[in-house]
């Protein structure tokens, strides 16, 4: 269902820190253009001072402004949305519409269909209490294709497959293991088949062992009820080389951490 009349969604809590940003940009401006001039036709100390002090209270005043305009204002026409400073989507390319958790608070996330494959937006200006009001609003707008509605397309998956092929040659040469199956699945986004699973089936403690193929490779690791994914780093030892470990003696602990996603 789609709304004709254009509307914008205003964050209570970031609109307030926009306006009072504004209002400082206008006051500190005023005090800074003030100062400046008057450095300019009489220079000493007292007013080159004075420019100095009034300097980082102008920029707090344009971040926070910026930050209201940017994160707590978006714009809803029948075409698509937008924020102020922010990139124009269409609804057309909207695949689904939740709620993320995005440094401990609830925040809104809408997937789009982008250049680079499935993109995601955040509004951190919508967080906690407001989040079900944006969510609402973008919702009443459109009805989100969903992940399935998305081809991967023969060139993303050319690029799969040659990964797979290198992880499954990696381990075969680390461990002398090949994968008990191969197959396409859904992963990170429901409906969406877009990655190659390599299962080395279940090692001596009845865990599982696998690899999760995309553009790049994660290790996989069922224990405990639960499918736990190794997070790598820019420095982290190939995911492949690790296959072998799991299938040797070595202990596995849960520990506590904080985290979401869409």
């Amino acid at each position: 269902m789609e709304t004709a009349n254009p509307t914008w969604v205003v964050s209570r809590r970031s609109g307030r820190r926009g306006f009072w940003g504004l209002l400082g940009v206008a006051l500190f401006g005023a005090a800074f253009v003030a100062a400046l001039v008057g450095f300019v036709r009489a220079p000493h100390v007292d007013s080159g001072v004075l420019v100095a002090i009034v300097t980082p209270f102008l920029v707090m005043a344009i971040v926070l402004a910026l930050e209201g305009l940017t994160q707590g204002m978006v714009r809803l026409d029948p075409a698509g949305f937008a924020t102020p400073l922010g990139r124009r989507r269409a609804w057309a390319d909207v695949l689904a519409i939740g709620t993320g958790l995005v440094d401990g608070r609830e925040t809104p996330v809408v997937a789009v269909r982008g250049g680079s494959g499935i993109e995601q937006d955040l509004f951190p200006g919508f967080s906690d209490d407001e989040a079900p009001r944006l969510v609402a609003a973008l919702r009443e707008r459109v009805v989100p294709a969903g992940f399935a509605s998305v081809d991967p397309g023969a060139q993303h998956w050319a690029a799969v497959d040659a990964e797979a092929d290198r992880a499954e040659a990696v381990v075969r040469d680390t461990a002398g293991r090949r994968p008990v199956e191969r197959e396409r699945i859904e992963f990170g986004y429901p409906g969406l088949v877009h990655a190659v699973r390599l299962d080395y089936g279940t090692n001596d403690a009845g865990e599982r062992v696998e690899l999760i193929v995309r553009q790049g490779t994660t290790l996989a690791l069922t224990a405990h009820g639960r499918r736990w994914l190794r997070q790598d780093r820019k420095r982290s030892a190939d995911p492949a080389t690790q296959v072998g470990l799991l299938f040797g003696p070595h202990t596995t602990e849960v520990l506590g951490a904080t985290g979401g996603g869409f």
